[in-house]
């Protein structure tokens, strides 16, 4: 199954049968439809995991489970997977996950945190989500990163810990 999300908070899910090959220069068909504001956020499919992970530029997030969303067609307007507003923001990027994974949240000012995605609610398809990064005002969630909990950070042995705390405080 395939799921093509849109920065409106829908989603559409669909068959992989469903898009017919086509040759190289062909134009393709339409996977999502789209109001004239939105564009789309992400691509996933069933293959990555049973949960789908929504988050939005504000900083909130949730996992919905995959089968809380119907099949759709192709080319519809899909159905809400977080409800996007003013506080929350407008869906950034999806994904879909195991949920034992950890992700990497990236801001538009450059700061990078990692957090497990244990930490982040199990929720319905149709809700907002809940925080999962605080941000300084004006500031938005640009990207994020999946990476197994088993990739840890190499450390450079050069430096010690303290030396590198007081560069990252000269920094901000």
């Amino acid at each position: 199954l395939i799921g093509i999300a849109a920065s409106n908070g829908k989603m559409v899910k669909f068959k992989e049968d469903d898009v017919r090959s086509m040759g190289r220069t062909a134009v393709g068909v339409r996977g999502i439809s789209l109001a004239d504001d939105n564009y789309v956020v992400g691509v996933t499919t069933s293959l990555e995991g049973e949960l789908i992970l929504a988050l939005t530029t504000n900083g909130y997030g949730k996992m919905s489970a995959s089968v809380d969303y119907r099949l759709t067609k192709r080319g519809s307007k899909g159905v809400t997977t977080i409800k996007a507003s003013e506080k929350v923001g407008n869906l950034m990027g999806i994904r879909a996950v195991k949920g034992d994974e950890d992700i990497f949240l990236i801001t538009e000012a450059g700061i990078v945190i990692r957090i497990s995605l244990e930490q982040v609610s199990v929720l319905g398809r149709n809700t907002q989500g809940v925080k999962v990064i605080n941000l300084k005002r004006n500031e938005t969630l640009s990207s994020f990163a999946i990476v197994d909990k088993s990739d840890e950070c190499e450390e450079e042995d050069s430096q010690p810990a303290d030396e590198e705390q007081i560069e990252v405080e000269e920094l901000e």
